[in-house]
């Protein structure tokens, strides 16, 4: 619940070792360099900056292309979590050094236009061997199917159903026309019609009010057999020229991996002119100024001693309203809550860090969502598999951190409401009788027979979550030294709450404590109504304000019944589990194929359950935390702790 406490800091030296200053801050991540104050930096040009960039998207470009040239092929898991290639940085500058990467560049973006050349020609010859296609068995030069002084010729098509009123049409509206049928399918006719020069307008006005399409067909002496045949033999060299060139581009494919370091290489060149641009130069010196934990200032100057004498570190205060960046502490095992806060936003300096308060609630809510004891084990297990088979980035192990902590309390619930894979209990094999019995007897709720029971559990923890939220918000005002506010306005509707819930509960029980917590809500009712508006002017404003306070009940009660959702996914995960299980027990009996028709039903039937479950739990319980909890006493806004560090896409450096 903590947020690391941070020192700005000057490191100054002389110039000559500035390169070597900046890679120690590269290699140890614990600097958040900021641009100097009231300083000049070094003057870098926008076309220097613009020359990187342009040389990033070539290198991009080549190697997308080599790819797709390559047709390599990647695993589904592949895709979300592209395997990155392990190099020292001896190796990696050496062979960037080495490698003619301008040649390879310009070999594949030579060979990708001469590619989209021929695809482009392609799609061109397609579409007229297309046209052509019903007009094959029309015998005459298409160079002839022209206007001349005395004549003209029309061709197009017209559905065949309309054709003979089209052609009465025609035949009625003038007789110096003569139609030729070329081609006729289910579907159209294809029509050559010749008329006089003169009654051009008129035919072309009496065509637009039909549903006569007409048709251009490239001008050639060859009849359209003819041009049908060319434009084959055209579209076969177009494909073996294709093939050559994608032959040649997957011989460059043994360039790849050089590609892709040099394009990490040159990030990386980019990113140090950047952080350049932030220090402050003089003649002689620069200075570099930034953030750093407190607990690493001396691990810093330690480090910068090995790589000369001449430098020095200054702690400095921040500008005035300058805020610092934010690091989240937690203990290890809580720290993965921290991605649902900051998927909210980064917290202020001045507020609490909600990722341990929310842990407890994110986790049982996941569980319940999920509540299943086989579906809670598989969520588990392919989380441990995830995170000991790949190097994931840091947003990607918490994710699978929290859904290994998610599958843990899934099958905790799983075995506290008699859920196994959709299978209760009772339905579980009579060959593990014993284990059948011991499950039964730890078995406290079954969410599908007793919903009441669940239900006044998931609003019951919406209860005990939203006071928590308003719990902490007084805190945070304590803190922050608004005591009166933090009394006021967070303990009295602490107290308020909790008495109109023991209200309920005394009524619901038929306690002896009824009349108590009538007096305690009374008491908690007259105490807003005189308090909530107390900063407005008059007394009756105040008074006005304070009764209209009341209507927050309605929305803490609207916040509260959100909880009943944790009900509906719990029951729908394992009604849904039944399902699977009850439609694979009706396909057994097929014949011959029965056996398999029952494992493919139950093993695609409950992964199909179990991703839709988990996705469902996330982002409920997700959605929980941000609207129901956050709201009461969390904003964010804060700016993360961004150190300057390696930028790299395919490659990861070998300490």
């Amino acid at each position: 619940m903590s947020i690391v406490e941070m020192q700005k800091i000057h490191i100054v030296s002389v110039r000559e070792h500035k390169d070597q200053i900046l890679k120690c801050l590269q290699k140890n991540e614990v600097l958040d360099i900021q641009s100097v104050s009231e300083a000049e930096s070094l003057p870098i040009s926008a076309e220097e900056l613009s020359k990187y960039e342009y040389h990033l998207a070539e290198i991009k470009s080549a190697i997308t292309f080599l790819e797709s040239a390559g047709q390599i092929k990647r695993s589904f898991i592949e895709t979300f979590i592209p395997p990155k290639e392990e190099i020292s940085e001896e190796e990696l500058v050496q062979t960037c050094r080495e490698f003619k990467c301008p040649e390879i560049v310009k070999k594949c973006s030579e060979l990708e236009n001469r590619l989209a050349n021929l695809k482009n020609l392609k799609i061109k010859l397609q579409t007229e061997h297309d046209k052509l296609l019903p007009w094959r068995k029309f015998e005459v030069p298409l160079n002839t199917l022209t206007c001349t002084v005395k004549t003209c010729v029309v061709l197009g098509s017209i559905k065949t159903k309309l054709f003979r009123e089209f052609k009465n049409k025609i035949e009625r509206a003038t007789e110096a026309v003569e139609i030729k049928l070329v081609n006729k399918t289910k579907e159209g006719t294809y029509l050559a019609m010749v008329y006089l020069a003169a009654q051009a307008q008129f035919f072309a006005d009496l065509l637009s009010k039909t549903d006569f399409n007409q048709i251009t067909l490239p001008i050639t002496e060859n009849i359209p057999k003819q041009e049908i045949t060319r434009i084959g033999v055209l579209l076969s060299e177009i494909e073996i020229e294709t093939k050559e060139i994608l032959a040649e581009a997957r011989g460059l494919g043994r360039h790849l991996i050089r590609l892709k370091y040099m394009y990490d290489y040159t990030l990386e060149n980019k990113a140090g002119l950047e952080i350049k641009q932030k220090l402050a130069d003089t003649d002689y010196t620069f200075i570099i100024e930034g953030w750093i934990k407190k607990a690493d200032f001396n691990k810093l100057k330690q480090q910068l001693s090995k790589v000369t004498n001449e430098s020095e570190i200054f702690k400095i205060e921040a500008a005035p309203g300058e805020k610092p960046p934010i690091v989240l502490k937690n203990p290890a095992i809580l720290s993965p809550f921290e991605l649902i806060t900051k998927i909210y936003g980064t917290p202020r300096s001045e507020e609490f860090d909600p990722s341990i308060p929310l842990s407890f609630f994110f986790a049982l809510f996941f569980g319940i969502c999920l509540g299943d004891f086989g579906y809670g084990l598989i969520l588990a297990a392919v989380s441990i598999f995830f995170l000991k088979k790949y190097r994931l980035p840091e947003g990607g192990k918490k994710l699978f951190q929290l859904f290994l902590l998610g599958g843990g309390v899934s099958a905790l619930v799983g075995i506290l409401t008699g859920s196994y894979l959709g299978l209760s209990p009772e339905q579980i094999p009579a060959v593990l009788l014993p284990l059948k019995n011991f499950l039964s007897s730890i078995q406290i709720v079954d969410p599908v027979k007793s919903p009441l029971t669940m239900l006044v559990l998931s609003l019951t923890l919406g209860v005990v979550q939203i006071l928590f939220g308003i719990f902490i918000q007084m805190l945070q005002r304590i803190k922050n030294k608004q005591i009166v506010s933090a009394i006021l306005d967070d303990g009295l509707w602490i107290f308020f709450l909790g008495s109109l819930v023991f209200l309920i509960v005394s009524n619901a029980l038929s306690l002896q404590t009824v009349q108590i917590a009538s007096r305690m809500s009374l008491a908690g009712t007259v105490a807003l109504v005189l308090t909530q508006g107390r900063h407005k002017k008059n007394i009756l404003q105040k008074f006005f304000s304070g009764l209209l306070s009341l209507y927050k009940v309605s929305g803490y009660m609207g916040d509260t019944l959100s909880y009943s959702r944790l009900l509906a996914l719990g029951m729908s995960t394992t009604i849904i589990g039944s399902v699977i299980n009850l439609l694979a027990g009706m396909v057994k009996g097929v014949p011959v194929l029965g056996l398999l028709l029952m494992m493919a039903l139950l093993i695609f039937g409950h992964l199909f359950n179990l991703l839709v479950g988990t996705l469902g739990a996330f982002v409920h319980s997700t959605r929980l935390q941000m609207v129901e909890f956050f709201s009461k006493f969390y904003e964010g806004g804060g700016r993360e702790f961004r150190p300057y560090k390696r930028e790299a896409e395919y490659t990861i450096l070998r300490r």
